[in-house]
């Protein structure tokens, strides 16, 4: 860890999955589309603490569907002053009893993960109807919704989002291709949407919208969004880096987002500051 990222603060990692015993949390069957790597809290810390980061988010792998008990149990084990948990419900059947419990375990986020990859038509109107569905509840408690859809499906569900009663936040720079660049169709809509105050960027999975192999491409796009409302984007790992274990490090995550963002005032906005305001910390 450099001094000078020493020097930001409590670093928050808004976007890594765990997986711990398969007896103790086992995995949904049937749907999988590759079994995870063992991917322990403990080798979490092992490779995140040395590079700065404090705090961490557990966002729900859809490998659990909706049994949220391993990331919800890692923030008990690390604490609600370290950790927070963005879970995965089932939004025609949860009672705000449950909810109330969930955010008592220190959730403050809800997944709508269809993925980024899918080709199914109807994931628009799908998203559509399940943040509807959470969108007024998750307000009422603060939290926010996190969406994970494939571009397409993120272009079409802009006046959607724009209308929400909630925050809500996006995962992998809204899966725009980065070779594409900043001209592509939609990019200027988005960042339209994201200046209005709700939209929270998420800068994850860069491996995963990037064909360079040091993903260079990317940053074209990332300092559009800083330039757009720094105050509106928070980082995160995606580790154990699903798919990609061979093509990203985390060191290099870091290193990269320090390229993007090369002030430090700036850079303590997103890794410290913004995941703090929007995960309650």
């Amino acid at each position: 860890m450099t001094e000078a990222r020493a020097r930001l603060g409590a670093i928050c990692d808004t976007h890594v999955h765990i997986f711990e015993s398969r007896e103790r949390y086992p995995l949904k069957t049937g749907e999988l589309r590759s079994e995870p790597p063992d991917a322990p809290l403990a080798r979490l810390l092992a490779e995140s603490g040395p590079e700065g980061v404090r705090r961490v988010v557990f966002d729900q792998p859809s490998h659990y569907g909706y049994d949220n008990r391993c990331i919800l149990d890692a923030v008990e084990t690390l604490g609600r002053d370290r950790a927070r948990a963005i879970v995965s419900i089932d939004e025609n059947t949860v009672t705000d009893t449950e909810l109330d419990a969930l955010h008592a375990r220190g959730a403050r986020s809800i997944r709508v993960n269809y993925g980024y990859r899918s080709t199914d038509p109807d994931i628009t109107r799908r998203a559509a109807e399940h943040a509807h569905k959470l969108a007024s509840r998750a307000a009422d408690r603060g939290w926010h919704l996190e969406f994970l859809v494939p571009n397409r499906a993120l272009r079409e569900l802009l006046p959607t989002l724009a209308g929400l009663p909630c925050d809500f936040s996006v995962g992998h720079m809204g899966v725009f291709p980065a070779e594409k660049g900043v001209s592509q169709e939609g990019f200027a809509d988005f960042l339209r949407l994201h200046a209005m105050g709700r939209c929270w960027i998420k800068f994850t999975g860069v491996y995963r919208i990037s064909k360079a192999p040091d993903f260079t491409d990317i940053e074209p796009m990332a300092r559009a969004f800083v330039q757009n409302n720094p105050d509106r984007i928070v980082w995160g790992s995606d580790w154990p880096f699903l798919s990609h274990l061979d093509v990203v490090t985390y060191p290099q995550l870091l290193g990269l987002f320090e390229q993007w963002v090369p002030d430090a005032a700036t850079q303590r906005r997103i890794l410290v500051e913004n995941p703090a305001r929007l995960f309650d910390f």
